[in-house]
């Protein structure tokens, strides 16, 4: 398995367009080979490989690595317009949302892909396929749409970073930087017909985003001042520069509200990459999924937390989209702050020049499944990067970018469809009772839909400051 931000390369843009038919656990059809496995030759065989193959260490590890990545730049900025104390809580609900979803996806695979008495371990291999299991043609659908959208949109948003980082570390413009590193780099690679060769710098991105607040924390202000315990609205440390105004507690409109609030989805997406690591999961019993939930949440909003509350605590009202932009404006020449924002700068335009060649190469086999000859690969390949650079190159916010996409396929990805799923069959749970679970995920389609239509909304709206 290879993740990415969340993104799942397990998912096969060759799934069966027709779900098996939904059975009851425990009966004929739930077993390692079924009708959905007879569209894929020896994938059982292959399956039985991994599936319950690593502990529980292993597996939390695998999915904080999924998830961690470019998407906590933008945490502080939210911030920003959420309000600090309003942000913190709403990081926090979303992240019991975010369980709350891995949760019941749990439920839902265990219930209807368990284990044959006797038999090899089974279990249904990814979010997409279970969603399609369940939902049948429509399901498959969705997520051919969800996924496409997610990676392209999700590369637009990398590209835009991207930008960024190759103009400050070259002194050259960021446009023509991208333009070059894309057209030498990131196409060519897109356009192959298998990037396995690029599955070992996955964890980089979970690498860079652990580094990235690290240096924001060794750029803070430490003092005894609250609420913080450090100096705020004045800058890194070692610098002269600092921001302006106070701590905003509360969002300053509805409408900043509704645009910042898909930037906490995006960052917490661990939906999509739970199923496929949920499937290698020795022991799968109750308390043991529902300890790699807990866990890998607990670490990714540790982390989350950290550079949100600290990184808007140093800028306040200047804080910019990505907070490596508010720190390598601030931090004085020569300075141990200025070298780590460089340092941070260069892992992240590493990791991402890696990253992007991944997601444009998901987005042109989901769109382009039947396309298999070079030429069909090329032209696709050419479509998806060449569109998605001529918007990066553009002054679009980063802001805009993450919220628009977050809004459509977070909003559906984490929240809308595990509470569609859950509470239309409404199984029993050997864990929490079915009516406490089937509550949170009547809050979870609510939340989804307000994320989603006010999202778009607010977003459209210019809350997302262009071009910064």
């Amino acid at each position: 398995f290879f993740s990415l931000d969340g993104l799942v390369l397990g998912y096969s843009a060759q799934m069966p367009v027709d779900s098996a038919p939904l059975l009851p656990a425990g009966e004929e059809g739930c077993h390692a080979v079924d009708v959905a496995d007879e569209h894929h030759g020896g994938r059982a065989a292959d399956q039985a490989k991994h599936v319950c193959s690593v502990g529980l260490g292993g597996c939390v590890a695998n999915l904080v690595l999924a998830v961690l990545g470019a998407g906590q730049l933008v945490l502080p900025y939210a911030l920003s317009q959420l309000g600090l104390g309003f942000g913190l809580v709403a990081l926090l609900a979303f992240g019991v949302l975010s369980i709350h979803s891995c949760y019941t996806l749990s439920v839902y695979e265990l219930h209807f892909r368990p284990d044959p008495p006797g038999g090899p371990p089974a279990c249904i291999e990814s979010y997409a396929e279970l969603v399609t299991r369940v939902l049948g043609r429509l399901g498959s659908t969705v997520c051919a749409a969800l996924l496409a959208m997610y990676a392209w949109g999700g590369a637009l948003s990398f590209l835009v970073i991207l930008k960024g980082e190759l103009g400050s570390l070259t002194g050259l413009d960021g446009g023509l930087c991208l333009t070059a590193v894309a057209t030498l780099f990131i196409f060519p690679l897109s356009s192959c017909k298998d990037l396995s060769a690029l599955k070992p710098t996955a964890p980089l991105g979970c690498a860079a985003a652990i580094f990235i607040t690290v240096v924001v924390l060794l750029s803070t202000r430490w003092s005894w001042e609250a609420p913080l315990g450090a100096a705020v609205c004045r800058g890194p440390a070692g610098s002269d520069a600092g921001g302006t105004g106070s701590l905003r507690w509360l969002p300053s409109s509805m409408t900043s509200l509704a645009a910042s609030l898909p930037l906490l989805s995006f960052a917490l997406n661990s939906s999509w990459a739970y199923i496929p690591i949920l499937c290698t999961l020795k022991d799968r019993r109750p308390v043991r999924y529902a300890s790699l939930i807990a866990g890998s949440n607990a670490v990714i909003l540790a982390n989350y937390v950290l550079i949100a509350a600290y990184g808007y605590g140093m800028f306040c009202e200047e804080t910019e989209p990505n907070i490596l932009d508010s720190l390598g404006g601030a931090a004085a020449p020569g300075t141990t702050v200025e070298v780590l924002v460089r340092l941070a700068r260069g892992a992240l335009a590493a990791q991402l020049s890696l990253a992007l060649p991944m997601r444009f190469f998901v987005a042109r086999r989901t769109v382009g499944a039947g396309v298999s000859s070079l030429f069909g690969r090329v032209l696709l390949s050419a479509s998806l990067v060449g569109s998605a650079t001529f918007l990066a190159v553009l002054p679009l916010s980063l802001a805009l970018v993450l919220g628009v996409t977050s809004s459509v396929c977070a909003s559906m990805i984490i929240y809308i469809l595990p509470a569609l799923v859950d509470l239309k069959f409404r199984v029993d749970d050997p864990l929490i009772p079915r009516s406490l679970r089937l509550a949170g995920s009547a809050v979870s389609l609510l939340v989804g839909l307000f994320v989603m239509i006010g999202g778009l909304a607010g977003n459209f709206l210019g809350i997302a400051v262009g071009g910064r």
